[in-house]
């Protein structure tokens, strides 16, 4: 973790380790690995692997366990980010229609001339239009398609 933000944990009287950091980034290559074998991995015992990983999880590092999906194979063709700007009093209904659309999956409030950027999957170019009418009604949208992601998801730096 860098350094600031070790900091804020010490500020709130936890600690994190390099130790801590070694069996993150082997949860976070495989969340299903035996414990033993993280244990062997990270060179503790089981007893203490499971100690610090029920501590980190009590702590709200480790946020939850999940499977990473490929929409694509399940037949969402199309990934679309929206860009979002609310019309004046239309902040809460925009958010509702945001959170009650299933094809989007992630949205960030951002800075700079739009409020909003939401991630969708589609299965083709007609629901992405539907995705984006749910949204219509309450602000201007700018949506473009992803053509590849260079960069996947990835644990930030420990």
């Amino acid at each position: 973790m860098k350094e600031k933000s070790s900091s804020n944990l010490r500020s709130e009287g936890l600690r994190f380790d390099s130790m801590d950091a070694a069996i993150l980034r082997e949860l976070c290559a495989d969340a299903r690995i035996p414990r033993a074998e993280l244990s062997r991995r990270v060179g503790l015992s089981a007893p203490s692997v499971a100690d610090r990983v029920r501590r980190l999880e009590d702590i709200g590092i480790i946020k939850g366990y999940g499977a990473r999906i490929d929409p694509a194979r399940l037949g969402y063709g199309l990934t679309v980010l929206i860009r979002v700007r609310p019309l004046p009093g239309e902040m809460s209904n925009m958010i509702r229609a945001i959170r009650e659309t299933p094809q989007i999956t992630a949205c960030d409030r951002v800075s700079g001339e739009d409020c909003f950027v939401a991630r969708a999957h589609v299965r083709d170019v007609a629901e992405m239009e539907a995705v984006i009418d749910r949204i219509v009604p309450f602000g201007a949208t700018n949506s473009s398609i992803v053509q590849s992601s260079p960069v996947e998801e990835r644990l930030i730096e420990l």
